[in-house]
């Protein structure tokens, strides 16, 4: 068992990836604090978190705050989180909190919160980490960031959705690609 979750703190699982040394790698979200709410009033405050398994044992860490639910009725579904199939030190996030403190996001371009995507950075095994914006100041949502394995020549590619998600049957949205060569 990874993470011990109970009616106060549901467990959701993110990304996994095998890392330089052949351990597992996860990310996984936590709704935090909603137990005993009606569907759509929870969901307030989620938690990413990472762990590795070395030895039989896993080590487990807050990763970032996830901020909110994506929208009223799914209180579990977060941004998600990509770990870094060529470096597991590395993950990109969607959040509509600052990921180190949980302060809500709110745009300069719009007012408004949304979800922006992050760059996180660990050099101890995931017990700290350190974040830069991918994004900033949007004026919709930027969710779901996908990391495939370089390419030839070291090609890389960070993708995400941008826009509106109103639900999974309901959202306008287009695939982003960022570019670029180790």
């Amino acid at each position: 068992m990874i993470f011990p979750g109970d009616p106060q703190h549901v467990a959701w699982s993110v990304d996994v990836v095998l890392d330089q040394a052949q351990r597992v790698v996860t990310t996984y979200s936590v709704q935090v604090d909603s137990a005993g709410l009606p569907v759509g009033q929870g969901g307030d405050d989620i938690r990413y978190r990472s762990a590795c398994l070395e030895n039989g044992t896993w080590s487990d860490h807050a990763l970032a705050y996830a901020g909110t639910r994506l929208y009223s009725g799914e209180d579990d579904y977060s941004g998600l989180v990509a770990i870094d199939p060529a470096d597991s030190s590395v993950v990109y996030l969607s959040t509509n909190a600052d990921p180190a403190t949980g302060t809500p996001l709110t745009s300069a371009g719009d007012g408004r919160r949304h979800y922006e995507i992050f760059r996180g950075v660990t050099g101890d095994g995931g017990a700290t980490w350190t974040f830069t914006p991918v994004t900033r100041d949007s004026t919709v949502d930027n969710l779901r960031p996908i990391l495939p394995p370089p390419g030839d020549g070291g090609q890389r590619a960070l993708l995400w959705l941008r826009g509106t998600y109103t639900a999974y049957t309901n959202y306008q949205q287009q695939v982003v690609a960022r570019l670029w060569r180790d």
